[in-house]
């Protein structure tokens, strides 16, 4: 048997190229992960501080006077405060720099330690200098001697030349939330001592201790918590390293949960594509079973001779699948990191893991084709054609309709839009057995609608056609296996689709029902994390034409309910603004927050809150606060679901601005007044209602836009699968195609026909992707955001995209079979055995 395999190459190259695909995505996945984790552990960390001091939370009160007292502890050689405050780059085009770090972490004072490693000039000393963090400058478009504009607290701007750019070396792990952990923050910009202190502030985020000879650095930081309030975070530097270490880790195996599934999704697809695969070898290898069967081979020996032969198959398409992942791993990584410089990096758990998922998926996939071939007596078995006995399709029809009904009545018991986490899990669990349901019913589906359509479409159509959808309909199990690769690729970009539809819907709709028309909205422009101040809300409340004034802060907190404990956003806020600047539909109870909490009613009903229940909000690492609920609002999971009175809140809080509302009697006077007044502000985004909805599903979109280039990888592979099915099937059918040849067809005429066929393959497949993947997506909206099942928005352009996609697909895909069908040679197949 491997001496016959080795005899056809074709069918070698066809199979080894569906292992490698699938192989090839996990590989790459893995060895993208396993670069970006080797950088990040790979960032250096300082080895020169003997213990920290830090200031608990987000604003610095350390000051002179208590790092001088911190350096006349015993045992102490040297004290070195590190200021940090509000700072932000202004490119060429006027605009603000975006940065890693958020705006009111990027600025710090200059030190001679380990701090900074200087990569071009020399170090900041004097007013009118400045050192940028190399990577920002170079995103900025900045190097030494250039003059730059930076964004200060308060509005304040400073001009200084750029003397140095610089490389930052953490103490401990990145933090931009408070936090009771010591953490540290790469700054965009430093300036000198005292310049920092004229520009940033006297406070320091934290001061950084040395131990003199002889003292460990363990004693001395026993030593420094007794010196210091209980709440400071103090810590020894090997603490803060090994912390840091662990951070990146995290983020690493963060990063490759996040990849794997879609590597796991391209190595699903790739297992329909080899099964496939393996069960048309098997069909056209039927009468060499049979001889052998008749000569006296055993069904073990035939079912082991097939598994050892897609064993070899596997770790041949193993080490090209490894190969190619390796090889793009640098293109994806320029395409998910392209202003990084990521450490190319290629572990031997890449390798042996492509080996292993090639032999284990193959083999799995060829499994079943290996038992019915064994399993067929040797008289049977000198059929030509592949039949599939009656029991078999029978058994798989009744499983898919058990799985249907089971899915069916798992998703209608969970419906209501108000059930708990673990309902809309099982909803979610529901959704997935419906599209197993679906796959095992596909050849049924394959055999009751592409036979009428072979009718109805072939009688109206030429000989190509009624030939190609014959063909396409004749072996619908044969069908089914290559449509199904197209069905699970395409079902998860229309769910996926679907899912992001309806979230943009939701975030219109949310939007426009609790933001007035009339009401301005400021934030900051740097994204991310970062926030606005007091002082722009201040300026706001003294421009003409502006009445009404509030600022939300919007921040994920631990709380603790009737029911247990969870983590929820919740906005503090003041509390005229839910009767001013925003128009939230209370539809019980009362929307003063001076007296409680108003809480979302999807999710009072998640937590089974009701009017006055007390909930406890754990707002930062020291305040906590209890408060009843006293109203409840119409609203989604999209946004805070708890209103909390600003006045309750910790002062670091407070400070932290996420949206700024303002409002006045003349809406359109008002907007303007603000926008003079913020004209020369490139940190502060100005908008309204409608550009807070195209600001909320612009960032959804790109997240899922960057979904569907993941799953197109699945589809390619799936489309391999319909141009593998092809050749193998041109094969199988040299004899017809050359007798179709002998009686008058001409070589357009087979072409013609091997294109309706992949046509008719992948848009059945297509097809079948919309049917299952639309409702998935519903459930899936229903289950994330709380909707009512039938409340999804139908994405009709990704649809219509995804179809005719598929359609020119299947066009190109045909090209390589209909050429070689139509260079057939007639007497050579006419005389085949």
């Amino acid at each position: 048997m491997l001496r016959d395999l080795l005899a056809h190459k074709g069918r070698v190259f066809m199979t080894l190229v569906a292992i490698a695909l699938g192989v090839t995505a996990t590989v790459g996945s893995w060895v993208v992960s396993d670069s970006i984790a080797a950088t990040l552990t790979l960032r250096e960390t300082r080895d020169d501080v003997s213990v920290a001091v830090q200031s608990p939370g987000k604003d610095p009160v350390l000051d002179t006077a208590e790092r001088d007292r911190l350096a006349k502890l015993p045992g102490v050689a040297e004290a070195q405060g590190v200021v940090v405050g509000r700072a932000g780059v202004v490119g060429h085009d006027g605009k603000l720099t975006k940065a890693t770090t958020v705006l009111d972490r990027a600025g710090t004072n200059w030190s001679t330690d380990k701090r900074f490693t200087v990569d071009a000039g020399k170090a900041p000393k004097g007013k009118g200098q400045v050192a940028l963090n190399k990577t920002d400058a170079d995103k900025a478009g900045y190097a030494v001697g250039d003059t730059v504009r930076i964004l200060l607290s308060g509005g304040r701007s400073d001009h200084a030349r750029v003397t140095a750019l610089f490389t930052y070396h953490r103490l401990g792990p990145e933090a931009d939330a408070d936090s009771d952990e010591a953490s540290d923050a790469v700054p965009v910009v430093a300036y000198d001592n005292a310049t920092a202190a004229k520009l940033l502030g006297t406070r320091y985020h934290r001061v950084e201790l040395t131990a003199a000879a002889g003292t460990s650095a363990t004693a001395l930081a026993d030593t420094a918590r007794g010196a210091v309030p209980d709440n400071y975070p103090v810590e020894t530097g090997k603490a803060l390293a090994d912390a840091a270490t662990k951070q990146s880790d995290t983020e690493a195996a963060d990063l490759r949960m996040t990849m794997l599934p879609f590597a796991a999704v391209a190595l699903m697809v790739g297992m329909f594509v080899i099964a496939n695969t393996f069960t048309m070898l098997v069909s056209q290898r039927t009468r060499q079973f049979a001889l052998l069967r008749a000569v006296g081979a055993r069904r073990r020996q035939v079912r082991t001779a097939i598994i050892v032969e897609a064993a070899v198959l596997g770790v041949a398409g193993g080490a090209i699948g490894s190969l190619a992942g390796v090889a793009i791993g640098p293109l994806l990584i320029n395409v998910m990191r392209p202003d990084d410089n990521v450490e190319f990096t290629v572990s031997p758990v890449a390798i042996l893991l492509g080996f292993g998922v090639a032999v284990l998926v193959t083999v799995l996939a060829a499994y079943n084709s290996a038992r019915r071939a064994a399993s067929v007596p040797p008289v049977a078995a000198l059929r030509t054609d592949a039949v599939v006995p009656r029991e078999t399709k029978r058994r798989r029809n009744l499983l898919g309709v058990g799985f249907l009904a089971v899915s069916l009545a798992m998703v209608i018991a969970t419906a209501d839009p108000s059930s708990s986490n673990m309902l809309r899990v099982v909803a979610l669990v529901g959704a997935v057995l419906g599209v197993v349901g679906v796959i095992l019913l596909a050849p049924f589906f394959a055999e009751n609608v592409l036979r009428p359509a072979t009718k109805i479409i072939g009688g109206r159509s030429g000989p190509a056609v009624r030939l190609g959808l014959r063909s396409a309909a004749g072996d619908p199990r044969r069908t089914a296996g290559t449509a199904t690769a197209i069905t699970v690729g395409l079902g998860l970009v229309c769910a996926f689709a679907t899912l992001s539809a309806s979230f943009s819907d939701l975030i219109a709709s949310t939007t426009r029902s609790n933001v007035p028309v009339t009401t301005t909205v400021l934030q900051s422009a740097a994204g991310g994390g970062s926030t606005l101040t007091p002082a722009e809300m201040d300026r706001v409340r003294k421009l003409p034409g502006v009445d009404h004034v509030a600022g939300s802060r919007d921040v994920l907190v631990k709380l603790d309910y009737p029911g247990g404990k969870t983590e929820r956003r919740i906005s503090a806020i003041e509390p005229a603004a839910l009767k001013t600047v925003l128009t939230p539909n209370i539809t019980e109870g009362t929307a003063d927050l001076t007296r409680g909490l108003v809480v979302s009613k999807n999710q009072a009903d998640m937590l089974k809150l009701g009017m006055g229940d007390k909930i406890t909000l754990k707002l930062d690492a020291k305040t906590s606060v209890t408060q009843p609920v006293v109203g409840i609002y119409d609203a989604t999971e999209l946004q805070a679901s708890i209103f909390v009175d600003a006045a309750k809140a910790p002062q670091s809080l407070r400070n932290q601005i996420s949206l700024l509302y303002a409002s006045g009697s003349d809406a359109d006077k008002a907007r303007a007044s603000i926008k003079a007044a913020f004209r020369d502000r490139p940190d502060v985004t100005i908008t309204d209602r409608e550009g807070l909805v195209d600001q909320g599903v612009e960032e959804q979109q790109f997240a899922f836009t960057l979904m569907y280039a993941m799953f197109g990888v699945a589809i390619v592979i799936a489309v391999f699968g319909v141009i593998n099915t092809l050749v193998l099937s041109v094969m199988e059918r040299t004899r017809e195609i050359g007798v179709i040849r002998a009686v008058g067809a001409k070589r357009m005429l087979v072409r013609r026909m091997i294109r309706s066929e992949s046509i008719a393959i992948s848009l059945f497949g297509a097809l079948l992707g919309v049917v299952v993947g639309v409702p998935a997506g519903a459930v899936m909206q229903h289950a994330m955001f709380g909707q009512r099942l039938w409340d999804f928005t139908m994405p009709y352009a990704t649809i219509g995209i995804a179809l005719v996609g598929m359609a020119v697909a299947a066009v190109l895909a045909a090209m390589w079979p209909a050429r070689r069908a139509a260079n057939t040679n007639v007497l050579a197949a006419i005389a085949s055995d």
